[in-house]
């Protein structure tokens, strides 16, 4: 049986992790293959895929096409395969021209991951719920990867079918052999470092961390991992408030498992329409201690704050009282190490993948 896993694009981010994690898996009972829609777009270095992690991962790359021609393309290149599984991990009109042409080509068995929560109705929310809509009327399993999207979703419109959650996951025997690799610094009396790894863009919320750390940079280092829209914006912040955004800002990296081996406090500022955030689950297996903001999704992904320090939205009053209370204290870190450690298994590629499994067998 072949499974397809479907990305428009290679770009650097969660949703490409996750999908490069589960096409990667070798299996006597599936083949997997992952497909690029647009081969124009490969954000990664010649050597990235030849890592050793990636040694069963095959790639088909096509030219972009749009409309019609994308739902030709499918039917044309996948109607032999119509006994196979498809997962499309991007949600836009593009999924529905791949829908259309894999439906075409007798497939049955697909699968669309929903990644990102809704707030409020806006227009692109619109859109996103009447291509939902019909995703439910041809029949495919919309998988979204925490309760909280589902949640926020139904509230908007409550005749919406979510087929099953399905947290997104790492290999964590893989990527914590990467931390390994990495010589750790030893806890010393320096500065620590804080670090978070994320898109800068309107989901997220860079803007309150960085106005935390502007009271409290004489304790620590701030590294904000990424690229996007915002970027320009959070660097006139940093120098608004006058802060080095050349020692703070790093473009995305395809290294974070080395970047996380060398910070002492993994941060994810964000706002509620946020969906999973991999990125916890990263830190997680790196062995930090975590605070993010209290989201439905962190909040998710965090057992509640069991696992990790939970802040309300936009309080930088609190975010500088948490942080100053995870810097004083080796006591706490520890703490929230392992307590991070403990939750991680819940997020293992092994035990993920069953539910994949099950996914389609229903």
């Amino acid at each position: 049986m072949k499974k397809f896993h479907f990305l428009d694009g290679l770009k650097i981010g969660g949703i490409e992790n996750q999908a490069f994690t589960l096409s990667s898996l070798k299996s006597s009972k599936e083949e997997n293959y992952l497909v690029n829609l647009d081969k124009s777009i490969n954000n990664y270095p010649d050597n990235f895929f030849k890592q050793d992690k990636f040694k069963n991962l095959e790639i088909i790359s096509f030219t972009r096409k749009k409309g019609l021609y994308l739902s030709f393309l499918i039917f044309k290149n996948f109607k032999k395969y119509n006994s196979c599984k498809l997962i499309i991990y991007f949600n836009n009109i593009n999924t529905l021209w791949v829908v259309l042409g894999a439906k075409i080509s007798g497939i049955n068995n697909i699968a669309v991951c929903i990644q990102n929560s809704v707030k409020e109705i806006n227009l692109q929310i619109f859109i996103s719920i009447i291509l939902l809509r019909i995703f439910n009327l041809l029949h495919v399993k919309l998988v979204p990867c925490s309760k909280s999207i589902v949640e926020a979703y139904l509230k908007i419109d409550k005749n919406l079918k979510f087929f099953q959650v399905i947290p997104n996951c790492i290999n964590v025997k893989n990527f914590q052999k990467e931390i390994n690799l990495t010589k750790k610094r030893e806890e010393s009396d320096k500065l620590k470092t804080i670090i978070m790894v994320a898109r800068m863009d309107h989901i997220k919320d860079q803007e309150t961390l960085i106005k935390a750390y502007s009271k409290i940079k004489d304790k620590c280092k701030l590294v904000l991992v990424g690229n996007g829209k915002k970027k320009k914006k959070l660097e006139r912040l940093a120098m608004k408030l006058n802060l080095d955004y050349k020692t703070i800002f790093l473009d995305s990296r395809n290294d974070i498992p080395k970047l996380l081996a060398n910070a002492d406090i993994f941060a994810l500022s964000t706002t509620a329409e946020e969906g999973f955030g991999i990125v916890l689950i990263e830190a997680m297996a790196a062995g930090l201690p975590i605070i993010a903001t209290d989201v439905p999704a962190c909040r998710e992904v965090l057992d509640n704050g069991k696992a990790g320090i939970l802040v309300p939205s936009k309080r930088v009053d609190i975010w500088i009282k948490e942080i100053s209370g995870l810097l004083d204290s080796k006591k706490i870190r520890d703490l929230y190490k392992k307590k991070s450690i403990q939750n991680l298994k819940n997020y293992d590629l092994k035990n993920i993948k069953l539910k994949w499994e099950n996914l389609f067998s229903k």
